[in-house]
């Protein structure tokens, strides 16, 4: 398609040479007589070259050449001039001129100039557009290294929690033992001197207390042996939806009392994962009992499984690039109380907990995710106060023919 140019002049016959003279060499002209003419035909006819005559009757040209370069910087512009002084020459060169012609012209001169200024302005075009590429491309480097660096920084975090978590575990496992010894003796002699006591004897109030403590730390003893790890249990290939739905109807009978409502929504052909039945369904059964002390006037839990790929958190979940690893996502929430923002980066510290000290011993959501770290997974948590929580859950899925052995 040949490079089109706009001949402005108001006078007929040089317009009639100049169009003639660049036809002839190859180029489509359209024209005009003065400089309306001219701003609207640069409009429609989008040149990409303007022959603009310095002096019009309407306007001036270097009125239009200023017009022309405020609608458009593509629209290069030669001046024609009967005025052959320097000031004439800075004039437009300044306002945006690319060239300037003096008349009288011959044809050698006009197409000599105009096709060094299409030649200049195909080059500085394209330079242009390879500048706006390289911004792209540097804005787009930008916002991979400031990505990167975001899951860097929550990798390195994690490591370190693990890392915690796992010096943790092996004196939890040690203090579970400490503690389990003289905690028998103590409900062992509880009971005996309980036995012993008339129905009415005061001391079997303190004694009942006794024995109510001692439950609570063998509870906390329990958890701490789970936290620990010492007890490993067997990963075959499992399915998550079933182990879900094992948890909720053991759960049944509490959701029906609080007035709780359930909603599932799982995708169908969910892929197996490499895992313990039995630590999955104590994960799901600590999750859901904590979303039932969350709603306390009763409410509802929807629970959502899905496979999914290249989400920058799986980056987390072993050595696969992300776009190549699929995994299963499990998103837990509740329509209950939900957790204060300072409270967000501490739920799962072992120890730390909302609850009374008749309600919760701050181990239970440190045993969920040491689970799932331990199952190569990541457990998140997103919450408003009044809106709710949703606990979310990202495990690999077991690829077709992979290889395993009993952990």
């Amino acid at each position: 398609m040949p490079d089109k140019i706009l001949v402005v002049d108001d006078e007929q016959d040089i317009v009639k040479v100049l169009s003639k003279i660049l036809e002839l060499a190859g180029y489509e002209v359209i024209s005009a007589f003065n400089g309306a003419e001219a701003m609207q035909s640069a409009r429609d006819g989008n040149p990409q070259l303007v022959l603009l005559d310095y002096m019009m009757p309407d306007m001036t040209g270097l009125e239009v050449l200023k017009r022309i370069k405020e609608y458009s910087d593509e629209i290069y512009v030669v001046m024609v001039t009967g005025r052959g002084s320097e000031e004439v020459a800075a004039s437009v060169m300044k306002a945006g001129a690319s060239d300037y012609v003096i008349k009288p012209f011959v044809r050698e001169q006009i197409i000599k100039v105009v096709k060094d200024t299409l030649r200049i302005r195909g080059a500085e075009i394209k330079a242009r557009c390879l500048q706006e590429e390289v911004q792209e491309l540097n804005r787009g480097l930008e916002r991979k290294v400031e990505e990167r660096t975001r899951d860097l920084v929550e990798t390195q975090d994690r490591l370190i929690h693990q890392t915690n978590l796992a010096s943790l575990g092996e004196m939890s496992g040690g203090m579970a033992h400490e503690i389990r010894n003289p905690l028998n003796s103590i409900a062992l002699y509880s009971q005996i001197m309980m036995e012993e006591l008339e129905g009415d004897d005061p001391k079997r109030e303190y004694l009942t207390k006794i024995m109510s403590d001692v439950d609570r730390i063998n509870a906390i003893v329990t958890n701490l042996n789970l936290f620990s790890r010492r007890i490993k249990r067997e990963k075959r290939p499992i399915d998550l939806p079933s182990t879900i739905r094992a948890s909720l109807r053991t759960l049944s009978t509490q959701f029906m009392k609080n007035g709780i409502k359930v909603i599932l929504d799982m995708e169908p052909e969910i892929p197996e994962v490499l895992a313990s039945a039995e630590e999955m369904e104590e994960v799901f059964s600590h999750l859901l009992v904590n979303a039932v002390h969350a709603m306390p006037q009763g409410g509802d839990i929807a629970i959502r499984v899905r496979k999914m790929k290249g989400n920058t958190k799986a980056e987390l979940l072993r050595d696969t690039p992300p776009a190549q690893r699929e995994y299963i996502e499990i998103s837990l929430k509740d329509s209950g109380i939900g957790i204060e923002k300072e409270a967000l980066n501490k739920i799962f510290i072992p120890f730390y907990t909302t609850k009374s000290d008749w309600e919760g011993t701050g181990l239970g959501l440190s045993v969920v995710d040491r689970v799932i770290n331990d199952h190569g997974g990541i457990i998140s948590v997103e919450s408003e106060p009044g809106k709710g929580a949703t606990f979310i859950i990202r495990l690999p899925a077991l690829e077709s023919g992979t290889q395993f052995s009993a952990a």
